[in-house]
């Protein structure tokens, strides 16, 4: 069974680490793998990379969309690959050994869907103390078997029939925002697909230097209540729409008395409820007045 790993990049060296690790996967028995990079930069800075590769026990294919949007790079490496089941993760991150074994066994074990596993984050020595502190870049970790209702593309494992029968893609209305890899596992999800987590299947990632900083977080977290009205609020109607409002007010009410309840005590006190407010401040103002989506992606 071949299982084709979608690889978007831009500008990034930390590109070669990942595709070392790509390269030292133990795989399942009777499984291959290939890995699909597609390039967002019109210069091509990831082909030499890749070159350094093409003697490789996997197959390393490289190709390029210049186009400003994440989503469509996502959809050139679905539109690339060829293998059975479709693994993904991101650029800067580098995959222990059994990763992809790990998402493979668990797909199995749970007659999966789609696997997502854990991804460990780490910090660089010049990375402020409060943000450590607070671990605020944390990923969300789930007991292995869990059942989920959405996903992320930094680590999973998913059947290409999705792709190949069920025309699935990501929608390039996330494009620039992201977001577009939560829409579309939840897509997956409302259509019947099972996704699960694993908790052995890990990889890891440092946190790039200009993300450090109490700017970014705050539009990362705008970002993320955008996202969480467009793919699931929006949609909702009824009973389940007010339900969702509700919670999301309790959430302002919970997280507005925790961060001022913890600002005496500095940043790596406060900052986690502060940002839960945020997000959630930004869930009803889209609903109610909608604005402009952040841009974290495509500015290039």
């Amino acid at each position: 069974m071949l299982i084709s790993v979608c690889l978007c990049t831009y500008k990034r060296p930390a590109l070669q680490k990942t595709l070392v690790s790509l390269q030292e996967q133990n795989l399942p028995d009777h499984c291959s793998l290939e890995i699909v990079v597609v390039d967002n930069d019109i210069d091509q800075s990831g082909r030499a990379i890749c070159e350094n590769f093409k003697d490789s026990k996997n197959t390393v294919r490289y190709s390029v969309n210049g186009e400003r949007n994440l989503s469509s790079v996502r959809n050139s490496t679905l539109e690339n690959a060829e293998g059975e089941l479709l693994a993904f993760i991101d650029d800067d991150e580098w995959a222990d050994p059994d990763w992809i074994k790990s998402l493979y066994l668990a797909m199995q074990r749970y007659g999966a869907d789609a696997v997502f596993g854990r991804v460990n984050v780490l910090y660089p020595d010049t990375a402020p103390e409060w943000i450590i502190d607070g671990d605020l870049f944390r990923k969300d970790i789930q007991k292995t078997g869990a059942l989920l209702t959405k996903g992320a593309t930094s680590n999973a494992l998913m059947k290409s029939i999705w792709v190949k029968h069920n025309g699935f893609r990501f929608d390039t209305r996330f494009g620039k925002s992201g977001g577009e890899d939560t829409d579309f596992f939840h897509r997956m999800y409302q259509q019947g697909a099972k996704l699960v987590f694993e908790n052995q299947a890990i990889v890891s990632e440092i946190v790039e230097s200009h993300r450090l900083n109490t700017d970014y977080l705050v539009k990362q977290n705008i970002r993320i209540g955008q996202t969480h009205w467009n793919y699931l609020w929006s949609k909702q109607r009824g009973l389940a729409f007010i339900k969702t409002g509700c919670f999301v007010l309790a959430q302002i009410v919970g997280a507005g008395l925790f961060a001022l309840g913890n600002l005496p005590f500095g940043k790596k006190r406060y900052m986690r409820w502060y940002l839960l407010l945020v997000r959630n401040l930004t869930k009803i103002k889209t609903a109610v007045a909608g604005g402009n989506t952040v841009e974290l992606y495509g500015n290039h």
